[in-house]
């Protein structure tokens, strides 16, 4: 059911009583010292390693290195650069979505559907891998980018994303994953409080300055979520579905709207690049805050008086979703969700929209009443 544990994983413990989630417990098993392997590097190192040693959003890593080293240098990405680098995090993006959708949902979906889209998926790495490769080298008109996003978007398509981010395709593997949620979408829908561009400078500032700050982060009173649930909520409130359905929408909204940005850079025009990236300094080390598949991942970075890298920091945006008290945990407490291998489904699914960026593995433990 779930993908084999690899270097890193997330481990869920769930205790149930009368068919109830009544504890939950969650542990990371994600190497801690990682960020280590920058410290004492040339400021110009650290991008192509964070892209070689993430086996997920390796363009998403690089970009959050570049704008972390550059501020940390005083200096900061140009515009151009940053249109650049757009394209490709819209087209990796995209293609992460996809991915896990494809290769890792847990329920049952028709042989002939999977494997259709797994042709198209390896359609849409190709051409993801292509905008990405044309953003690192840059490009004197924008139209470059016109037959890589065109092919991305016919997988995209084939696989069932619609245009305006509103049903699946008829007959296509996520219409499937729509129609297999209804009987598993017992979780309460939960508002969810959005990880925002505002809360960079404080979340910046716990990180540099502990360490492990990056294994449980938390800001003061508020559980908060990153990820398309979060980005598309509001857009959401009027909808009336359950929780497993309304996050499974609110993915396909964004792989719709990532298209439509790539689009608008292939066509020359604007987009808000803000809200893809953003930069500054704090606690004096410059960060990197972007906007990847999962959710908002920072890189922060201080120089030692040779220029060389002193303090790395990363913090990846599963790291909020599955804190011990985030919001996977408070959509799993109290939900009725059956027992045995009913219950072990129903909290792969939840899992899997939440989309760790590693492996995941569920223990269930069932309390016994007198």
């Amino acid at each position: 059911m779930n993908a084999p544990l690899a270097a890193g994983s997330v481990a869920i413990s769930v205790s149930l009583a009368r068919d109830a989630v009544c504890a939950v417990e969650v542990k990371s098993a994600r190497p801690p010292a990682l960020a280590r392997l920058f410290e004492g590097r040339a400021p110009s190192e650290a991008p192509r390693l964070a892209g070689q040693i993430f086996s997920l959003c390796g363009f998403a890593q690089t970009t959050a290195s570049r704008l972390a080293l550059a501020q940390a240098e005083g200096k900061s990405m140009s515009r151009q650069d940053r249109t650049f680098a757009a394209a490709g995090l819209l087209a990796e993006r995209i293609f992460e979505t996809l991915r896990s959708l494809v290769m890792q949902w847990p329920g049952k979906l028709p042989a002939a559907a999977q494997a259709a889209a797994g042709t198209h998926l390896r359609e849409a790495l190709k051409a993801s891998r292509a905008i990405v490769s044309i953003a690192e080298s840059g490009w004197e008109s924008p139209r470059a980018l016109a037959d890589a996003r065109d092919a991305l978007r016919q997988a995209a398509s084939a696989i069932g994303v619609p245009p305006t981010g509103a049903e699946p395709a008829k007959g296509s593997l996520l219409e499937a994953i729509a129609l297999d949620l209804p009987r598993d979408d017992v979780f309460p829908r939960r508002a969810g409080e959005a990880l925002e561009a505002e809360d960079d400078v404080d979340v910046v500032d716990l990180l540099v300055k502990t360490e492990t700050y990056a294994q449980r982060p938390s800001l003061p009173g508020r559980v908060v979520e990153t990820g398309a649930y979060s980005r598309f909520h509001d857009r959401l409130a009027g909808d009336t579905a359950k929780a497993l359905l309304a996050r499974f929408k609110a993915r396909l909204a964004d792989m719709s709207v990532s298209l439509l940005d790539l689009d608008a850079i292939t066509e020359g025009r604007a987009v808000a690049l803000e809200a893809l990236m953003r930069d500054g300094v704090a606690s004096g080390n410059g960060y990197g805050a972007v906007e990847c598949a999962r959710g908002r991942l920072y890189h922060a970075a201080s120089l030692d008086a040779d220029g060389r890298i002193a303090q790395y920091r990363i913090l990846a945006p599963t790291e909020w979703n599955f804190h011990p008290a985030g919001p996977f945990v408070e959509t799993l407490l109290s939900s009725r969700i059956g027992a045995g291998d009913m219950a072990r489904l129903r909290i792969a699914k939840l899992a899997a929209l939440f989309d760790p960026c590693v492996a995941f593995d569920i223990t269930l433990k069932e309390i016994a009443h007198a």
